[in-house]
């Protein structure tokens, strides 16, 4: 996907991992959410920001050179394994090509 490596759970994307020399501040964890859980996510997480120059607004980053790097990609985890609502979004189904 775009040249990260994307990860699902059940059928949801949850995350993808970025680590590139164009725009490095925009490498780290770009967690799959929805706009309206951007504040609450921000609560929990510390250091997750909006993704600047790249993705969706869907998107947030926990840069990789955070100093709570470690415990933020814990509490994603933890937010997977509950199911929350605030992590994962299902893809949209791609279209067939007409012949």
């Amino acid at each position: 996907m775009f040249g990260v490596d994307a990860f699902y759970y059940e059928e949801k994307i949850v995350f993808a991992l970025r680590e590139k020399d164009k725009n490095p501040h925009d490498n780290g964890i770009w967690i799959a959410t929805k706009l309206e859980h951007h504040e609450q996510l921000k609560k929990q997480i510390k250091d997750v920001r909006i993704i600047k120059d790249f993705g969706p607004k869907t998107w947030m980053l926990l840069p990789a050179d955070s100093d709570h790097f470690e415990e933020g990609m814990i509490k994603v985890s933890e937010l997977i394994k509950e199911h929350s609502e605030l992590i994962g979004n299902v893809p949209k189904p791609k279209k067939k090509k007409c012949k």
